[in-house]
């Protein structure tokens, strides 16, 4: 959320749904805590103001999470509270007492995560919930949650891979080999569809993972329609978790190819 970042969005509002995730697990991994204070000045400073935000999360720290929530709602903002893998389970009717939404962490990565979606959704029923880092397609067609967000976006990108989405849930990972020969109709015939010129992935410069290149614009077209299709179907708001500029601008450049 540098300042040009922040310039980006202020000049594409139309064009955004902005929640703000507050950055505590990227700060905890890094060994640099957010302090409270900072956050909100930081939230009181945006030119805009966000769709929603979270409030600032201590991570492994479940008594602190609260405190700075109830802290945040004393300073007069709405932040959407936090319940992670651990706290007693009676704090979620604690949190809905003070919000319409609440954000469910401990999912990225971790063991059990499915089982745990399960235990805590039949906790909360029907409410608004949001799941942090966790989108499975399985899970999200049944529960249907109000807002999930995911990172998943850029991971074959990293690794030179390219996922495509082809329509209704489903999805191909390409890799430059796959181009050395034509590929199938279906293939040519989604690229296309995309705007994109399928020729130019027999090139190398193509898969590198910088500037407008086809690796990064196919699969960023593809996670936008995903999440429009998944909103369409099961009215879950599912948002792709950005942390660059350059990743903002091909963002709002596809999702402009998208809507004309």
């Amino acid at each position: 959320m540098k300042r040009e970042v922040v310039e980006t969005i202020n000049a594409n509002q139309d064009k955004i749904r902005f929640l703000l995730d507050s950055g505590a697990f990227t700060a905890w991994k890094a060994g640099k805590p957010i302090q409270l204070d900072d956050y909100c000045r930081f939230i009181e400073s945006l030119p805009f103001k966000p769709w929603r935000y979270f409030t600032l999360d201590v991570i492994g720290d479940a008594e602190k999470s609260f405190n700075n929530y109830q802290i945040m709602l004393k300073r007069g903002f709405n932040p959407i509270p936090i319940f992670t893998r651990g706290e007693d389970i009676s704090m979620i009717d604690e949190y809905y007492k003070t919000s319409d939404v609440l954000g469910i962490g401990g999912l990225v990565g971790t063991q059990g995560n499915k089982g745990f979606v399960k235990a805590i959704m039949s906790k909360i029923g029907n409410r608004k919930v949001h799941w942090l880092g966790f989108t499975n397609l399985t899970f999200v067609s049944f529960y249907k949650p109000y807002m999930c967000d995911s990172s998943s976006w850029s991971g074959g990108i990293r690794f030179g891979q390219m996922p495509l989405y082809l329509g209704s849930g489903k999805w191909l990972r390409l890799r430059k080999e796959s181009f050395l020969n034509k590929p199938d109709k279906n293939i040519i015939d989604t690229i296309s569809k995309f705007g994109f010129d399928c020729a130019k992935l027999s090139k190398k410069s193509e898969w590198h993972n910088a500037g407008s290149t086809l690796l990064n614009h196919i699969p960023i077209n593809s996670w936008i329609r995903y999440s429009f299709d998944v909103e369409n179907k099961f009215n879950t708001k599912q948002f792709l978790a950005i942390g660059t500029k350059r990743d903002l601008l091909l963002f709002i450049e596809n999702y402009k190819r998208i809507k004309v």
